[in-house]
């Protein structure tokens, strides 16, 4: 069945199946192209980011990718549940309903954000044949002990490994905890084998997605692409939040080649030395509280169909209008959620948005305040939920 999801980019998938709560969807690379791949995503949050962005399909586009979009998924993949099952399944009726009989066999590249984070990896222990690259997206490391669904992870057994496939973990210098980076150089460490990358996401924190990391992960795919199974690579210092660096090799993340390193030492210099600037939201005149003990920290709740957000810069309390920040002009980015842009600052509720009844499937609707840096601030970021009544 075909289904029109105005709220991301009006009707962008080409097929989709499954009922309410259970859809699995799929957008098809533009003109008519062989399926070389299918970027096969869990529903969270910035998942439905890369699906809006015409910068990051149309480089899917260009490398015939196509993009898999799947509602209640295995946040651990645990094939005890059947997960394993479901997903042949999704990829028969996609190979079926598309006309694409060479996605039943076709690479995946499983990605992740925050709670479907650790499935990417898990995803690739089982089913290494079919992996082509993994992506952890402000996420996990491969087998760690701090899962972002909050339980424990699935044991992989003596056997099982992902050598040899490409696998890239991002996480915001804004998130940054030396605790989840740690089970990722100890995994390098038990698996010489494997290809381990780290990209600090500089500038970012965990609910947001920048078009230059789009084209960082568009980067990864390219390459692993042109290359499934590298044997050689390149080593790089992981990221320091004072700048420096280490030729420790317990200290180091494995990348493609040096032009994959080159991109990656750029974006872990871009900011280094830079002050914050800090920005928050107004609705109906006031900012919104900030909440330091949520994991979204500013929400609020807005009567109606329409919301209107006005980004704002703020002190470091979120709680005053501050001219200290660069000169720039912070924006509202939807993240996740039944809505559609109506202008530059509103938005509507869209009552279709994965068929009926969205406010059951999605805990609110998730914005970010973004504001670019300059030679002198950090870029900003903000994360805002908002509950309609």
């Amino acid at each position: 069945m075909l289904l029109s999801l105005p709220a991301m980019s009006g009707g962008i998938f080409d097929y989709c199946s499954g009922e309410a709560g259970r859809k699995a969807c799929i957008r098809l690379p533009k003109g008519g192209k062989y399926v070389r791949a299918i970027l096969y995503c869990h529903q969270n949050m910035t998942e439905e980011v890369l699906f809006r962005s015409p910068v990051f399909t149309g480089r899917m586009d260009s490398l015939g990718v196509a993009m898999a979009f799947v509602q209640s998924g295995s946040q651990n993949w645990d094939v005890s549940t059947g997960c394993g099952e479901r997903f042949d399944s999704i990829m028969a009726d996609f190979a079926r309903g598309t006309r694409h009989p060479e996605i039943l066999s076709a690479p995946v590249i499983p990605f992740g954000h925050s709670a479907q984070a650790t499935f990417p990896w898990n995803f690739a222990a089982w089913n290494p044949d079919r992996t082509l690259c993994v992506i952890s997206f402000h996420g996990d490391a491969p087998r760690t002990n701090l899962c972002g669904y909050g339980r424990a992870n699935i044991e992989w057994g003596r056997t099982r490994n992902i050598d040899s496939i490409a696998g890239l973990m991002v996480m915001g210098e804004y998130e940054w905890w030396e605790a989840r980076l740690r089970p990722a150089l100890a995994f390098r460490m038990m698996y010489p084998e494997s290809r381990i990358s780290l990209l600090c996401d500089t500038g970012r924190g965990h609910f947001d997605m920048s078009e230059e990391t789009m084209l960082y992960i568009a980067a990864f795919i390219e390459k692993s692409l042109a290359n499934p199974r590298p044997s050689g690579g390149t080593m790089l210092s992981r990221w320091f939040a004072d700048g420096s660096v280490s030729d420790d090799p317990h200290e180091m993340f494995w990348y493609h080649d040096e032009e994959m390193a080159a991109m990656t030492r750029r974006r872990h210099e871009a900011h280094a030395g830079k002050r914050m600037q800090y920005v928050s939201a107004r609705i109906d005149g006031a900012i919104v509280p900030y909440d330091t003990t949520a994991h979204i920290k500013l929400s609020a709740t807005v009567p109606g169909r329409t919301i209107r957000i006005e980004p704002v810069f703020t002190d470091e309390t979120r709680t005053a209008v501050s001219g200290e920040h660069a000169p720039t002009k912070p924006r509202v980015v939807l993240i996740s959620g039944p809505a559609v842009r109506v202008d530059e600052y509103t938005f509507e509720y869209d009552p279709d948005y994965f068929g009926a009844d969205p406010r059951r499937l999605w805990s609110g609707i998730t914005f970010c305040i973004e504001a670019d840096g300059d030679s002198i601030y950090k870029p900003a970021v903000q994360e805002l939920n908002i509950r309609l009544r």
